[in-house]
């Protein structure tokens, strides 16, 4: 259904963008949406029917798990397509990194980690990295972690940890976050720094959202959603009405001493404030409660994802 686009040369990171695209048979695309669909986003539009959910449902199933190789192997359920489903688009994006310089294993060991309610669990947390960058800020610290380069590559990927100074302090954090458009876009000013202590904790974990829709809206885009937007009719021969009715999401991260590997799929239904304060950051980086973590490209500041780790003890599954 989909061509994939790979930076993995020479040694580099596996990165996996995907699209795919279903209509329902009734539709046939306009010849130039046709071509945006092959040129721009390297894939086509499959015609099936839709009263045939279960079929629907399980090719959709089994592409996302293709296209993430296997770390998201189910999005959509037999009721998510309503009555009324005419179109159904796919993302799927799958990253996959090794350190720059590994964290030590035999280094690795059981900690306390601080849950926002003042309960403890004990967590495995990493150590022996020496290949990062570090900054101080208001009311949190950061690191930058960097992936190992491909040879001919000219992308740099990296994961930034952004811990609140306080053990409760992650709400407040996303407000902050939230507040600032280009939070994880800036330049945070980060230098070298050794460390008396560094440590983060291995965590893996699945997430499903079916609240993308909301989201959306509350970032200011409305039209696709109104039954009443002309906009996407236009992409198919014989009319619609043609709108997004459902946005679901699924991710999965997984953090450990060798790198990361990271995959999201979604599908959608038709229906300056980083200065550093001091140059005398604290001498410690103890990820001993919930933080943030972002991955991003450099060079560009495409960010490919962004979480919370709440508990590294709870995998998230949530099927």
């Amino acid at each position: 259904m989909a061509a994939i686009a790979t930076t993995n040369s020479d040694g580099g990171p596996d990165l996996c963008f995907l699209s795919a695209l279903w209509i329902d048979e009734k539709f046939r695309l306009k010849k130039s949406y046709q071509e945006l669909v092959k040129n721009v986003y390297k894939t086509t539009a499959k015609n099936v029917d839709f009263k045939r959910k279960e079929e629907v449902v399980e090719e959709a199933n089994s592409w996302a798990k293709s296209a993430t190789k296997g770390l998201i192997e189910q999005v959509l359920k037999p009721e998510h397509i309503n009555e009324d489903a005419t179109l159904l688009l796919g993302n799927a994006l799958y990253f996959k990194g090794t350190w720059k310089d590994n964290f030590i294993q035999s280094l690795t060991q059981d900690k306390d980690f601080y849950l926002l309610n003042g309960d403890k669990v004990l967590v495995p947390f990493m150590t022996g990295c020496d290949n990062y960058t570090y900054g101080s800020f208001e009311s949190y610290q950061a690191v930058k972690i960097p992936y190992e380069k491909g040879k001919n590559d000219k992308k740099m990927f990296s994961i930034c940890f952004f811990l609140p100074n306080a053990k409760d302090g992650l709400p407040s954090l996303l407000k902050k976050v939230n507040s600032v458009p280009n939070f994880f876009t800036q330049d945070f000013h980060l230098w070298n720094e050794n460390l008396a202590a560094f440590y983060i904790p291995k965590f893996k974990f699945s997430f499903t959202t079916e609240e993308g829709l909301n989201t959306m809206q509350e970032m200011g885009m409305t039209l696709p959603f109104d039954e009443t937007c002309m906009d996407l009719t236009e992409i198919v021969e014989n009319g619609g009405p043609l709108y997004v009715s459902m946005i679901i999401q699924k991710a999965f991260v997984e953090i450990d001493e060798k790198g990361t590997e990271a995959a999201a799929v979604t599908f959608a239904e038709d229906d300056d404030m980083g200065c550093c304060l001091s140059e005398s950051p604290p001498k410690r980086f103890v990820a001993d409660h919930p933080f943030l973590f972002m991955i991003r490209e450099e060079t560009t500041r495409s960010v490919l994802f962004t979480g919370t780790v709440v508990n590294p003890m709870l995998s998230g599954s949530d099927e």
